[in-house]
């Protein structure tokens, strides 16, 4: 899909305007799955670069000199 008013499939070009009403739901439904997928995507490096964060922070506190109750 391309610009709002144009949508490409198939290497065919169609004017969204003048699609059914399903059609245009259609086009609602991918775009909004085109969106959700993106976030998606956005939450995952979110997720990986904390999980890293975690993992550094777990070695720094297992690398830590044991302490012993005096």
């Amino acid at each position: 899909m391309t610009e709002a008013d144009t949508l490409t499939l198939n290497d065919k070009d169609y004017d969204v305007s003048t699609l059914s009403e399903r059609a245009k739901y259609l086009v609602a439904q991918l775009k909004d799955l085109q969106a959700q997928a993106q976030q998606t995507r956005a939450r995952l490096d979110q997720i990986e670069v904390a999980s890293s964060g975690f993992t550094q922070l777990l070695e720094a506190e297992l690398e830590k000199p044991e302490q012993t109750d005096s």
